[in-house]
């Protein structure tokens, strides 16, 4: 057989292949209450890679998912400080005011943990997180082929759906600003970030795409929040399957 009918013959078995393995992922709620924890953290911040390190280290923890879904939002306040740092937007700089325009934090700051929607301040680096409370209604997501269906079971009501993408295993050389030396390693970075309402808990939507690529490893968060207040009601999140960029990467 030559090379190009062997070709020809394998093709078929390859794509058939790549479809067995196109399976949808499924998140759900049920089976335990989870923490979102957020972190508000800047490659320009002196202080922030000691917080980084604590939520890298959730990653080791077996219940990882189960208990806690930790996110890492990069704000753009500290751009200015001499280094620009690329996983930074405004969306999360806003996102972190809303919680203090709500009272929910004492001010706006990094390194600044907020688990399921309050200010945790305390000794976070030197304690476990506070344990979760029971969450609100039940929470499912279906990703297939670069789709995001989720449903939000809890009654009708005026609901925002928010969907992360996370990346693990990033790695940047800072040679300026305040870490100028350093090299950072970032687990559970928002490279993706959408929302969506909702007034009957139901959503189709596409997933995030990741402006920046490179990770190791992704993963999905995904919680709901009622109107424009962003406290966590239900929290689902889980990795997403090894091999390539993920679905809305470019």
């Amino acid at each position: 057989m030559s090379r190009f009918s062997l070709l020809i013959f394998l093709l078929p078995l390859v794509c058939l292949g790549a479809l067995a393995q196109a399976e949808p992922i499924q998140f759900s709620s049920v089976g335990g209450n989870k923490l979102l924890i957020e972190l508000y953290t800047s490659e320009g911040c002196s202080s922030c890679p000691p917080a980084e390190r604590f939520l890298n280290r959730l990653g080791e923890r077996p219940d990882l998912w189960r208990t806690y879904v930790p996110v890492a939002f990069h704000v753009d306040y500290w751009n200015r400080l001499g280094w620009r740092d690329r996983f930074s937007k405004p969306a999360y700089s806003q996102r972190q005011r809303r919680y203090a325009e709500l009272d929910y934090l004492d001010s706006v700051y990094t390194p600044g943990f907020v688990v399921n929607g309050r200010e945790w301040r305390r000794g976070w680096f030197r304690k476990d997180p506070p344990p979760a409370q029971a969450g609100i209604g039940e929470l499912r997501l279906r990703v297939e082929d670069g789709e995001v269906s989720a449903h939000y079971d809890a009654g009708a009501g005026n609901y925002r759906l928010y969907l992360a993408l996370l990346g693990m295993g990033l790695q940047t050389e800072i040679s300026a600003g305040e870490n100028r030396g350093r090299s950072a390693l970032h687990d559970f970075v928002v490279l993706g970030f959408v929302t969506a309402d909702s007034a009957d808990g139901h959503w189709q939507l596409p997933m995030p795409r990741a402006e920046e690529t490179g990770a190791e490893s992704y993963a999905l968060a995904a919680w709901v929040g009622r109107g424009e207040d962003p406290t966590p009601l239900q929290v689902v999140g889980g990795p997403l399957p090894a091999g390539g960029v993920p679905y809305g990467a470019p």
